[in-house]
């Protein structure tokens, strides 16, 4: 009798032993994933409409339809906002994980794309309004070269301009800081004109009250309607771990459900208004491994 308690007393510690352990281990597989860092989101300061920061919040049209994504799937994230170049240069060497922009052949060599929109663009030019031989002239402006003869407002890092309108190909280009001094320099005569974001310039044209002194004119030509995506570091974790396809699965289910387009009218988004936007990029080349890349699952 005393044989058999001694083995069932082990039999029992056993067991508790082996609970026990499978609770530690438990335990601290919680404890490492709740210690991981947050997910890294990188945005252009100063962008109105788009995204900026005010009193420590994220605001504008990209902040809120990320944090909405990334919030569905549960993911902790941080966003910070700095000067574009120094953004997309902290997605390039890994200190930040994510970011919505243009899809090209430059960022995909530091990112992997997602394919659903999450923005749209349109890109028209704008004029003093006291210039009213060059507004003539731009109504009749068919391609991007015929911009060459004129001085060209844009802010600092602004990758369509590197792209599209090189000082190298004779373009003059006068740089500032961030759109609202760009604005703030077109309506005061500083340059001849600027193409960039109707979004955006209008957003500041409004916020400045100097919507009366400068005029909008559009033009459809390669590069000037385009769109934005979501797009994972190459050095960052979230690659392996699919958060680039999880992020395009969210913004379909966000876009079903009526939020997106919420977020875009609060904005005073162009799309929102129902003005036609087809994109004119050409991105096939970026999705020829996109089937494969996981699919991150929250909890798994």
């Amino acid at each position: 009798m005393k044989q058999k308690g001694n083995s069932y007393i082990k039999q029992i510690t056993k067991r508790l032993i082996q609970t026990l352990t499978i609770m530690v281990l438990f335990s601290c597989s919680m404890a490492i994933a709740e210690e991981q860092p947050p997910l890294r989101v990188v945005f252009a300061e100063g962008l109105e409409p788009l995204c900026w920061e005010e009193n420590g919040k994220p605001m504008g049209e990209q902040p809120e339809i990320a944090q909405y994504v990334i919030n569905k799937l549960g993911i902790k994230a941080e966003y910070i906002f700095l000067p574009w170049a120094r953004a997309q240069m902290m997605v390039e060497t890994g200190k930040a994980d994510l970011m919505m922009t243009t899809p090209n052949k430059t960022r995909f060599e530091i990112a992997v794309f997602g394919k659903e929109m999450t923005t749209p663009n349109y890109w028209n030019i704008f004029v003093d309004k006291k210039k009213g031989l060059i507004i003539e002239a731009a109504k009749k402006f068919e391609k991007l070269e015929d911009l060459k003869p004129y001085s060209i407002l844009d802010f600092l890092g602004n990758g369509w301009t590197g792209a599209f309108l090189k000082e190298s190909d004779g373009y003059k280009i006068d740089k500032a800081p961030k759109m609202e001094q760009v604005v703030m320099k077109l309506a005061h005569g500083r340059a001849d004109l600027t193409i960039n974001s109707s979004t955006s310039v209008n957003w500041f044209l409004a916020k400045l009250n100097l919507a009366h002194e400068v005029e909008e004119i559009d033009i459809v030509a390669p590069g000037t309607r385009f769109h934005m995506v979501f797009q994972v570091g190459r050095k960052s974790p979230w690659v392996e771990k699919g958060l680039v396809r999880a992020l395009d699965e969210e913004l379909k289910k966000m876009k079903d459900s009526g939020e997106w387009l919420k977020i875009l009218q609060k904005y005073k988004d162009p799309y929102a208004t129902g003005r036609p936007f087809k994109s004119l990029l050409v991105t096939d080349e970026f999705y020829k491994d996109y089937d494969s890349y996981p699919i991150y699952k929250p909890g798994v």
